[in-house]
């Protein structure tokens, strides 16, 4: 495991990026006892066509909830999303509400490889893989410990 400072600006890009070349598909989530915010309802229907599934869960890569659930939706990783979710943050926790759906995180092959606790500020990258490893390195400003 490879624990993230908060990748932001180039930094994101580059992990985002590679996450998109990498990954099979991510996730957003939607607290249930958090209302959309003008902001994240304009997101909400910029992502509404690519939506896989939304599942009720009361966890996900990183969080357990306690009580409540959360609306999970289940991208695909394809280039029309990975321009929006470029477009919609300057950095890993921004992805937090009331601004932007929560917890972006990225998965290989039903396995986490990104996960991110937005709120909790905390991320890191789950791979063994020694091409991964040298490739998020080598990413401008991505601090990795």
């Amino acid at each position: 495991m490879y624990i993230l400072e908060e990748p932001r600006g180039r930094a994101y890009e580059g992990l985002i990026s590679m996450a998109f070349r990498v990954c099979d598909e991510f996730i957003l989530v939607k607290k249930d006892q958090l209302t959309l915010t003008p902001a994240m309802e304009a997101l909400s229907e910029q992502l509404k066509p690519y939506v896989k599934t939304v599942k009720k869960q009361d966890a996900w890569p990183g969080t357990q909830l306690f009580g409540h659930y959360a609306d999970v939706y289940y991208f695909d990783c394809q280039p029309p999303l990975e321009k929006l979710i470029l477009e919609s943050a300057d950095g890993l926790y921004d992805w937090v509400w009331p601004n932007l759906l929560e917890d972006l995180c990225f998965f290989k092959g039903s396995q986490p490889w990104l996960v991110n606790i937005a709120h909790e500020h905390e991320a890191w990258i789950k791979t063994d893989d020694r091409e991964e490893i040298l490739q998020f390195r080598g990413i401008e400003g991505l601090m990795v410990y």
